[in-house]
């Protein structure tokens, strides 16, 4: 038996195989490079999303209030409310929320104008965010609008406080936000927290990352969902490092931009919502709505509602934004 013939045949099928690795390799990143492949990888992780996405223990603790187009139309025909709604009517609504036994209760909604009905609508609404401790409020970053560069002085300082965060801004070079609008003066004021309601989606507008937190003039402003988990659980440790973020014990793993992978919790109507329409009928003739008030029975500690501002136009697929 020829050894160098064995070694020589040896030694060309390893050529071989590291020459086609090679050759693949180059031709993966070929494709990858330019970001042909982000299409194929972003369909393909929708089809894994539902077909994994299942309900958490925390699903049924969640309700939504939605300001549709129903509600708009219920108040125009029969109650003359045209848009914008006089905010005394939100104030009705988080009276409701109160009775109810909410723990907590997020506002995407931004009253950054004025009321058209007065100063005495504002300071209505404000008197009773002011009563609902754990009330979030929504503020909108930017890049380029908004009429705020410096933090409102009559406006609370936020009191988030992330351990290494300094660090991480510098690691990752984090771009803050230059402007923000926020709510009217009265409202901000009385706002238990503030929340950033600005989300980027991914190339084709969907929604699968979303920022904990962001900055704007050296302040800290927590993401909507991230502010409503606080708001009941204020003494939460926070620690960000390089591709984790630590809230309490738990740990969520982030990109170089702070962003999570949303979860999934299944498909639209998953997480229990109603019209606000509905909720201002029962409030006002509650003896038609019997059940209705038991289902509004929340379950004790740990119960969230939030209100999004036309939730199928603002978050076309993004259903709701859970923390693990």
């Amino acid at each position: 038996m020829n050894v160098n013939r064995m070694l020589q045949g040896r030694g060309a099928k390893i050529f071989h195989g590291l020459a086609a690795g090679v050759v693949g390799a180059l031709i993966a990143l070929g494709f990858f490079a330019p970001g042909w492949l982000d299409r194929w990888e972003a369909k393909t992780w929708d089809w894994r999303v539902n077909l994994l996405a299942k309900p958490s223990p925390a699903t049924q603790k969640i309700r939504l209030i939605l300001l549709d187009q129903n509600s708009l139309d219920w108040g125009r025909e029969e109650n003359g409310l045209s848009w914008p709604w006089p905010r005394e009517v939100y104030g009705t609504i988080i009276r409701f929320c109160k009775r109810a036994g909410a723990t907590s209760l997020v506002f995407d909604v931004l009253f950054t104008e004025p009321s058209k009905y007065g100063v005495a609508d504002d300071r209505a609404l404000a008197s009773e965010i002011h009563d609902f401790e754990n009330y979030v409020g929504a503020v909108f970053l930017s890049r380029k609008s908004g009429s705020e560069k410096k933090w409102p002085a009559a406006v609370p300082l936020p009191s988030l406080n992330i351990q290494g965060l300094d660090e991480w801004l510098v690691r990752t070079g984090h771009e803050t936000f230059p402007r923000a609008s926020f709510p009217v003066e009265e409202i901000a004021k009385a706002a238990g927290s503030l929340a950033n309601v600005h989300l980027n989606p991914d190339f084709d507008s969907v929604y699968r990352r979303a920022a904990l937190f962001e900055v704007f003039d050296g302040k800290v402003l927590p993401s909507m969902a991230l502010a409503g988990y606080l708001s009941g659980k204020r003494e939460t440790p926070l620690k960000i490092s390089s591709g984790r973020f630590m809230l309490g014990g738990r740990e969520i793993p982030v990109d170089s931009a702070g962003r999570a992978i949303l979860n999934f919790r299944g498909p639209s109507g998953t997480h229990k919502s109603y019209s606000a329409a509905s909720i201002m009928q029962m409030i006002f003739a509650p003896h038609l709505f019997p059940v209705f008030i038991r289902a509004w029975k929340f379950p004790p500690r740990c119960s969230t509602i939030c209100w999004p501002m036309t939730l199928s136009v603002r978050y076309p697929r993004f259903r709701l934004l859970s923390l693990p």
